[in-house]
C-alpha cells in the first residue's frame, strides 16, 4: 500500500512538473506587415492585438513586429507567410488576389453599398464559401480575423472623375486584378502599383489617377499631389489578420484561444475606427485644398452597369462565385 501511494505521489509530481513546463513554455512570433503606423485605424488595432496576446498569455507569447515593409511588401506577404518566413501578417486582400482569385471579391466594382453592408456580409459567412479553406489547404495560412478598410475612392491629378468618360485615356494605378479589370472596362489604362509608389508617380505625372481608400491617401500624403477626390464607394477592401498554419498548430490550445479572442477584438476595433474615420478624412482633404466631389446615384448606377462584366466574370470563374454574390445581395439593405 505504501509503495502504491508513493507511485501515485510520484505520478502526480511528474504530471505537475509537465504542466508547469508547458505553462512556462514561451513562443516567439514574427509579425510582418507592409502597413506604416500612419495607417492608424488599421495599425492601432494591430498594436492592441499584439499587446493583448502578450498580456493574456502572461508573457508566454512574444511578438516582434516589423512594419512599413521592413521585411516584405504587400505583394510578398502571402508567400512569406506560406513559407514560414514570418509567423503573422496583416494582409490587404488586393495584394494576394492574383494568387487567391476569391479575394478579388473585395475590390469588385460597386458590389458593396457601404462598410456596414460588408460587415453584415462577413457576419453571414461571406469568407466561409471557400477562401478560408483555400488559404489553409493550399498556402498553409489560417485566417484569424477580417475587417473592412474604408471604401476605395477615386483620386485624380488634374481633372475630377464624375462620369465614365473621365476614365478614358488616363493611366490608373491599381492594386489588384479586380480593380484593374474595372478600370479597363471604363476605358482607362491600369498599371499595378503598391501604395508606396503612388506619391512619386502622381508627382512626376506617371499616373493620372488611382482608386484607393481614404486612409491610403492620408498615409501616403496624396493630398499634396492629387487635386481631386471623388467619393463613390467604388470598392471596399479587407484587412486579413493571418498566421502560418504550421506555426498555428504548434501553439497550445489556450494560446490559440487567446489569439482568436484578440483577433475578434481587433476586428471590432477596426470597424469602429473606420466608421468614425471617413468624414474626418474628407474634411482633412478639403482643408488641404483637395477638391472633393460626391458622385451622384445616377452616375454610380451607370458605372456599375459599365463594369458589370467584371462581376459576371467573378461569378463564372471563381469557385462558389455566385454564392459569394448571393450572400452580398441577401445582406443588402432594402
Amino acid at each position: 500500500m505504501i509503495r502504491f501511494a508513493k507511485t501515485i505521489v510520484a505520478g502526480v509530481m511528474l504530471m505537475g512538473t509537465a504542466l508547469a513546463a508547458q505553462a512556462q513554455e514561451t513562443f516567439e512570433l514574427t509579425f510582418s506587415t507592409y502597413l506604416p503606423p500612419t495607417y492608424e485605424y488599421v495599425w492601432k488595432p494591430v498594436e492592441a492585438f499584439v499587446k493583448t496576446v502578450e498580456d493574456k498569455s502572461d508573457g508566454r507569447v512574444k511578438i516582434k513586429v516589423f512594419h512599413s515593409a521592413q521585411l516584405f511588401d504587400g505583394y510578398d506577404e502571402l508567400q512569406a507567410l506560406s513559407r514560414g518566413d514570418i509567423d503573422i501578417t496583416n494582409m490587404t486582400g488586393t495584394y494576394p488576389s492574383g494568387t487567391i482569385p476569391a479575394l478579388t471579391l473585395f475590390t469588385l466594382p460597386f458590389v458593396f453599398d457601404d462598410v456596414a453592408h460588408m460587415e453584415r456580409a462577413l457576419a453571414a459567412g461571406l469568407a466561409d464559401q471557400g477562401m478560408k479553406q483555400e488559404l489553409n489547404d493550399k498556402h498553409d495560412v489560417v485566417i484569424l480575423g477580417l475587417a473592412p478598410w474604408d471604401p476605395y475612392e477615386f483620386y485624380s491629378r488634374s481633372t475630377p472623375i464624375l462620369s465614365e468618360s473621365d476614365f478614358v485615356g488616363k493611366v490608373w494605378a491599381t492594386s489588384g486584378s479586380s480593380d484593374a479589370k474595372a478600370i479597363q472596362l471604363l476605358g482607362g489604362s491600369p498599371t499595378g502599383m503598391p501604395s508606396s509608389e503612388l506619391y512619386l508617380s502622381f508627382d512626376r505625372g506617371v499616373i493620372d489617377g488611382t482608386p484607393r481608400p481614404l486612409l491610403t491617401g492620408i498615409g501616403r500624403s496624396l493630398y499634396e499631389v492629387a487635386k481631386h477626390l471623388t467619393i463613390s464607394n467604388f470598392a471596399i477592401d479587407t484587412s486579413i489578420l493571418a498566421i502560418n498554419r504550421q506555426r498555428w498548430e504548434s501553439l497550445p490550445a489556450d494560446v490559440q484561444q487567446i489569439m482568436l479572442d484578440a483577433a475578434s477584438e481587433r476586428d471590432r476595433d477596426q470597424i469602429a475606427r473606420v466608421r468614425s474615420f471617413v468624414e474626418e478624412a474628407i474634411a482633412k482633404y478639403e482643408e488641404a485644398g483637395v477638391a472633393v466631389h460626391r458622385m451622384d446615384a445616377e452616375a454610380v448606377s451607370k458605372l456599375r452597369q459599365a463594369t458589370k462584366a467584371a462581376v459576371d466574370e467573378f461569378a463564372s470563374t471563381v469557385e462558389n462565385g455566385e454564392k459569394y454574390l448571393e450572400i452580398i445581395e441577401s445582406t443588402r439593405n432594402p
